[in-house]
């Protein structure tokens, strides 16, 4: 499977985030996106995902035959969850939507996770660092091929952190995608695109 971004152009308002981007992305990689805080990180991130179309150019996708969307997992400190369920009605509706297995009850993804808060808690009374840790653990556990992550580890401490670095190496086998500018987070990949080096 492949992401293939051709000549592609994003603006924001008057400023080019970035420019004539030409990347072939391959399933078996992860690539870390760089750049310092406002580069535009995210942007490319989520025009890769089709979260967001390029101003020009395209983004092509070799070896998909479904909707692109049911192909990719996508986690970030700034998605949202739905905030009024508990967790055990939020895993429900995922699999219900076929974005999980059924597989994935209470029970099965708060082991994964390495987190078991009280069934009838909303999540909107989680804190940062467990609702981030939620948001991974959703991600993670879908089986869809493409893994796009924003800032992982933001919001964790350093024991859910060390649990995110144990799960994503046994993603290899997918194409993984993490924007950021964390050593630790970049360390994880094995190549890196550097969003001022299209800048110009």
């Amino acid at each position: 499977m492949k992401i293939i971004a051709t000549d592609i152009y994003k603006k924001f308002r008057q400023e080019w985030v970035f420019k004539s981007l030409n990347y072939t992305f391959e399933s078996g990689n992860s690539y870390a996106i760089v750049g310092q805080n406002g580069a535009g990180k995210s942007t490319l991130l989520k025009t890769l995902a089709q979260y967001s179309l390029p101003n020009k150019g395209k983004v092509e996708f070799e070896g998909i035959s479904e909707d692109i969307h049911k192909q990719i997992s996508f986690a970030a400190p700034y998605s949202e969850l739905i905030e009024e369920f508990t967790l055990p009605e939020l895993l429900a509706f995922l699999i219900k939507i076929d974005f999980l297995k059924p597989e994935w009850n209470f029970d099965a993804f708060t082991n994964f996770i390495d987190l078991k808060p009280a069934e009838s808690k909303y999540i909107k009374n989680y804190s940062s660092g467990m609702r981030q840790k939620v948001k991974l653990g959703i991600a993670l556990a879908s089986e869809r091929p493409i893994l796009c992550l924003d800032e992982p580890t933001s919001n964790l401490d350093e024991k859910a952190k060390q649990w995110f670095f144990d799960s994503i190496d046994k993603q290899r086998h997918k194409l993984i995608l993490i924007a950021s500018n964390e050593p630790a987070e970049i360390n994880l990949c094995t190549r890196q695109i550097a969003i001022a080096d299209y800048k110009s």
